[in-house]
């Protein structure tokens, strides 16, 4: 990816979970944050051992205007017996990016979304945060798209509308039936693409996908997508 070229109103930093078990809503987060025009910045877009994981946490914070942050991984994990604390850690680093950074001329002020599975728990696990209602997706990637779509279409202003949350959905539906083909074109299975190792390879097609247009009315979802960055 060249992080030079991602301008800074666009980027959307995304806080979840990033696991097999949240892999639908995550789909769904990114490709209604494509789809509405903005760039998904996820700590896992680039690999290796170059970047310690906190200082590329706080480098795509810092270039991103918006975030959004899923809390609703707050159970106790079967295998350590405890918690897990980086959303809400991650969503106060970005939180002190919205309290504590001065404005920029020309550029719009950051906002960020909060996202739960359940409703009003958030009064027990993030109290300090009350009067920000996360918006309730209850583990349903429909309900996702909803919620993102909700947050970002006032952030285009009104020269550029945003499509519908059935609209998207609907091509968001198109794009998963065309998958299969798209990934075959590129030699990987249909289960490997769908796999949250291989993350990046989806959003590569993804975005490549929505690049031509696809989905609308009349065009031809299944053509080939080119590698575009995530």
């Amino acid at each position: 990816m060249n992080r030079t070229a991602l301008p800074f109103e666009r980027c959307v930093f995304v806080n979840c979970p990033f696991d097999d078990e949240y892999l639908q809503l995550l789909h769904a987060m990114v490709f209604t944050i494509h789809d509405c025009g903005f760039i998904a910045r996820l700590a896992v877009e680039d690999t290796g051992a170059g970047e310690m994981r906190i200082d590329k946490i706080v480098r795509i914070i810092s270039e991103s205007c918006y975030s959004i942050h899923d809390i609703s991984r707050v159970e106790v994990s079967e295998t350590s017996k405890l918690p897990r604390f980086n959303m809400p850690f991650e969503a106060g680093l970005a939180m002190g990016a919205f309290r504590f950074a001065q404005p920029v001329v020309g550029k719009p002020r950051r906002d960020f979304l909060l996202l739960d599975a359940v409703p009003f728990r958030d009064k027990q696990t993030l109290s300090d945060l009350s009067g920000q209602d996360p918006k309730i997706h209850g583990g349903e990637p429909r309900k996702m798209v909803s919620a993102v779509r909700g947050f970002l279409s006032a952030k285009k202003g009104p020269e550029q509308p945003t499509r519908g949350a059935l609209a998207i959905w609907n091509r968001y539906r198109a794009f998963e039936h065309a998958l299969p083909g798209l990934a075959a074109r590129l030699e990987i299975d249909n289960t490997e693409i769908r796999s949250f190792d291989y993350l990046p390879d989806w959003s590569s097609v993804m975005t490549g996908w929505l690049a031509t247009g696809a989905g609308k009315p009349g065009h031809d979802s299944l053509r080939s997508p080119g590698r575009s960055p995530s």
